[in-house]
């Protein structure tokens, strides 16, 4: 595929995303092809085939398998399912050939618009699941009511200890749904991103008590911190809500509610224009709570884990 046709298909691709969500970038060229990168190229479609290692000590390695092989499309045809399509079948046949079957800490993934719904069957098809959603809060959307028993503060040099606990719970949580991998390194990974946060300006982090006991943690990245997601968005500047966990006996009681609120009332004061989140896709609680909150799915992870799940379907 030459360059110009390359051009010509992430100019159809933007045009297509623009009509179905304003909140995704109306730039979304291919990325910078990175030592190791497979183009790969099929009617009116083109992509990149990465494959990463993510340090085994760093906190990114929680939440993901030690092998992820990732697809990179961009779609520009009339028929988008059956351009996304062929090129599945491409990687799928790529990703047999570096795998060995049945290997847990091997995924495959594709992260695409979750309102292009025209894509659900095709991802279906070749073996991938819902696994994460990154979903959107525009700023001045409106908060559910709080509990006055439940107190939010600021976090403090004492509380760190059962912060890092409350943060290594919601990994435990998510691990049920496949969206996080408690490694070795995790507590102390968590430990230092707490840490750090004392340091920062904004002073982001906050927790909840309920009679006296911590009961939530909320950390929240600044527009400073959160440039690596700030691309997925049409809106800035972007913040990124990195967690929010309430322990389980304090669910329902809107722990959760009221440090939301308190962050959102953070972030409409700093004039930030959207926040960002994951959520687990298969997580029951998550979603119904993120969009109480005012949240929208933006982006969705379709994953086959191992890899070797991937199917090819011609």
């Amino acid at each position: 595929m030459t360059a110009s046709t390359i051009t010509d298909v992430i100019q159809l691709h933007q045009q297509r995303l623009a009509t179905i969500d304003p909140l995704l970038p109306s730039t979304h060229p291919l990325p910078e092809q990175q030592p190791g990168d497979e183009p790969l190229a099929a009617p009116g479609a083109a992509a990149l085939l990465r494959h990463e290692l993510p340090d085994p000590a760093s906190l990114l390695a929680t939440w993901g398998a030690a092998s992820q092989y990732r697809l990179l499309p961009r779609i520009g045809q009339a028929d988008p399912a059956a351009a996304m399509s062929a090129l599945l079948d491409q990687w799928a046949r790529w990703v047999h050939g570096q795998v060995r079957a049945g290997d847990p800490e091997t995924e495959a993934t594709v992260t695409w618009p979750s309102r292009d719904t025209v894509m659900t069957r095709t991802f279906q098809g070749h073996g991938l699941t819902p696994s994460l959603v990154i979903a959107a809060r525009p700023a001045g959307r409106g908060m559910p009511t709080t509990s006055g028993e439940v107190q939010v503060r600021r976090v403090r040099e004492d509380d760190l200890a059962v912060a890092g606990q409350l943060w290594l719970e919601e990994v435990r949580w998510d691990a049920q749904f496949g969206s996080a991998t408690e490694r070795p390194s995790t507590a102390d990974r968590i430990a230092e991103r707490l840490r750090e946060g004392l340091t920062a300006d904004p002073l982001w982090t906050w927790v909840a008590e309920v009679d006296g006991e911590l009961a939530g943690l909320l950390v929240l990245d600044s527009p400073e911190q959160a440039g690596w997601v700030a691309p997925l968005v049409s809106t800035a500047p972007a913040a990124y809500l990195t967690c929010l966990v309430v322990t389980g006996r304090a669910r329902g009681a809107g722990v959760g509610a009221a440090l939301v609120r308190q962050a959102h009332a953070a972030l409409d004061a700093a004039e930030v224009s959207v926040t960002l989140l994951h959520y687990a896709a298969l997580n029951p609680l998550s979603a119904p709570f993120w969009h109480r909150c005012g949240y929208r799915p933006l982006w969705t992870t379709w994953q086959a884990r191992p890899a070797s799940d991937l199917r090819v379907t011609e």
